[in-house]
Parts: C-alpha cells; sequence; structure tokens
C-alpha cells in the first residue's frame, strides 16, 4: 500500500532532471520534495500511518536488540526474508518506503532507538538522490541521524549499507559517491560500521543493477529476494556478535 502510493505520486519520468553531472542541474536544498504538494500527500497518507502502526507494536514489543531504519529497500525486507536471515535473533524493521534522510532523521528517536536496541542497520539517501537533493545536505543530515543515535546510547553500534545499485542511470551515477562518504564515516567513527553492497550487485562491467536481482514487475529501483539473500550474508557475521 505504501509503495504503491509512492510510486503513484514520484515522477519517474523527472530522472533526466536530477542528473548530477549535468552542467545545468541544480541541487535541492529544501525540505521535501520538488513537488510540494505531492510531498504532503504522501506524508498524510503514506508516511504518518506506517509511523502509527510503528507506534503500537512498539508499545508491545518493549524492546528489539536490532532495528533496521530506512526506505523502501528496508521495507521490503519483510518479516518472513528477516526471519530466514537472521533466524532466532531479535529483529525489527522500522523502514517506509520514499523515506528521505531528513525524514529518517526526524522520526528515528520515536520509531527505532524507543525499542533500546544494541545495533541499527540503516540504508538511506537513494530517495534524497531522486529529488535532487543537496550532496551536503544529505551528508550532513546521516550524520546527525549518527549523532542523535549516539547521543541515547553510545555504544549502539551503526551498520550503514551502501545504497545498491538500481536500473536508474542518474542515480548510479551520484550513489557511488555517497557511498564513498560513507565508508569514510565508518573509518573515522567509534561504533559505526560500512557494509558494502554495491559492488556484489552491480553487473560486472557496469554500474548497474546486475540482472539476477531484478525484480519481475519491471521495477526500476527495488531489487528481488536474491538481493535480500546477498544483505542477509554480509550482516550476519556483524549481528550474530
Amino acid at each position: 500500500m505504501v509503495l504503491a502510493l509512492v510510486s503513484s505520486v514520484t515522477d519517474c519520468k523527472s530522472y533526466s532532471k536530477r542528473d548530477y553531472f549535468d552542467t545545468s542541474f541544480k541541487c535541492f536544498a529544501e525540505p521535501g520534495w520538488r513537488d510540494d504538494s505531492n510531498f504532503k500527500k504522501y506524508i498524510e497518507k503514506a508516511w504518518l500511518p506506517m509511523r502509527l502502526l510503528f507506534a503500537e507494536d512498539n508499545a508491545k514489543i518493549k524492546r528489539s536488540d536490532v532495528v533496521f531504519a530506512g526506505d523502501s529497500l528496508v521495507h521490503l525486507f519483510v518479516p518472513e526474508l528477516m526471519a530466514k536471515e537472521f533466524p532466532g535473533q531479535s529483529v525489527t524493521n522500522r523502514g517506509i518506503g520514499g523515506d528521505m534522510t531528513e525524514t529518517l532523521l526526524s522520526r528515528i528517536e520515536e520509531d527505532a532507538l524507543i525499542l533500546h536496541p544494541e545495533k541499527v542497520v540503516i540504508e538511506i539517501g537513494g530517495n534524497d538522490f531522486i529529488q535532487g537533493k543537496c550532496l551536503s545536505l544529505v551528508q550532513n543530515n546521516l550524520l546527525s541521524i549518527i549523532q542523535k543515535i549516539h547521543s541515547k546510547n553510545r555504544n549502539t553500534k551503526i551498520f550503514l549499507i551502501a545504497v545498491p545499485p538500481t536500473r536508474v542511470k542518474e542515480l548510479n551515477q551520484i550513489v557511488p559517491v555517497f557511498n564513498l562518504f560513507l565508508n569514510q564515516v565508518a573509518r573515522t567513527t567509534n561504533n559505526v560500521e560500512y557494509i558494502e553492497v554495491w559492488d556484489m550487485m552491480r553487473k560486472v562491467d557496469s554500474p548497474t543493477l546486475s540482472d539476477e536481482f531484478i525484480r519481475p514487475n519491471g521495477d526500476s529501483l527495488h531489487f528481488n529476494e536474491k538481493g535480500y539473500e546477498l544483505w542477509g550474508k554480509k550482516l550476519r557475521p556483524y549481528l550474530q556478535k
């Protein structure tokens, strides 16, 4: 439901206007989306309802050892897949389709940290770049997310998953730059690890999503179950410690 709504209010044809390598490109430094009316619709119809569901669930479960937070790529890591990849572990999903760094920053305390997790897994940023957000803004938001988590508990371990390749050229141009930043943050920040997935999810000789991970419905942004198997393989050594 949430992903369907996000797709319906996002103009996929606008990717060509989000080309960071175009000499006429101007990054977007405002809150929300370039299309403010659709952003308000998304918040009202998708983002807030999901957060209400999270609040109800958090009140029931109280705690979770591991919390995943982020956008639709996290959202689609459904409980059945998580149970398969992390058997016997207390793992909770707090992903929302359409989420950006700014919206995740605004909700991470109430949606994720309230569960007092020992480990937080984050994948975020792709939707920022769909909107042509200024790279420095996205980077600063990510640093603020880390700061907010560690202000609650400096011992919380944070795992930053690389934003994976898609089948959208404009995203595949800028995302590796952001991933380099994530890697550098992990190298210089205590209790932060970078989980590389871009390299194993892209085509061997092309910066685009490998055919083996393509979803059967023509989806150009998300990947199939094999992608989550890869995520599980990469994350298990860290989450089982």
